[in-house]
């Protein structure tokens, strides 16, 4: 089963995302920016990553630099 990782600030957003990809099969995990993306990926391991762009705290854009600066090819 796959297990995917929605980083986004709206919740309803994210709630029908996580719905919606629950409903067919998917594991999902929540986060409100990308820091707590980053946490979230210390403590478990994620096979993809949707991820809004303009977040508080951590963009996208920043998130997946951080990503890609040590090594992580985790599709985003």
């Amino acid at each position: 089963m796959l297990k995917i990782l929605i980083a986004e600030d709206d919740q309803e957003l994210r709630q029908l995302f996580s719905h919606v990809l629950i409903k067919h099969g998917y594991t999902v995990t929540g986060v409100s920016n990308g820091q707590q993306a980053l946490d979230a990926m210390d403590r478990d391991y994620y096979d993809m990553i949707i991820s809004d762009v303009m977040m508080a705290v951590m963009d996208g854009y920043e998130l997946v630099r951080q990503l890609r600066s040590v090594g992580n090819t985790t599709p985003v």
